[in-house]
């Protein structure tokens, strides 16, 4: 039985431009990310970032397993679980106080 490894060559490189997607979303297109924090909801961007931040770890757990990108692949894990961590971080654990941003 073959394996199709060509597909599975891309999947870490998949991930990682999830990554620069949400860098270039948080820092250069910040404008249009609060827009739509002000003018609409804060669940819809939140919701976004933690899911790019999952995908990109879910993207690099397969490449990991199913590529030679094996550096590549920790490095995706890594920054995804992070990007997952900083969305429990500031939008659901209290601050001072006050209460979770998303209850």
């Amino acid at each position: 039985m073959t394996t199709n490894k060509g597909a599975s060559n891309i999947l870490p490189f998949i991930g990682l431009s999830l990554q620069v997607i949400l860098l270039l979303f948080v820092t250069v297109l910040n404008g249009i990310r609060t827009s739509w924090m002000i003018h609409g909801s804060l669940l819809p961007v939140a919701i976004g970032e933690f899911a790019i931040g999952v995908c990109s770890f879910v993207f690099g757990i397969l490449g990991y397993y199913q590529t030679k990108h094996t550096t590549l692949s920790i490095l995706v894990v890594l920054i995804g679980l992070f990007i997952s961590l900083l969305f429990v971080f500031v939008y659901l654990l209290p601050e001072a106080g006050d209460p979770p941003i998303i209850q």
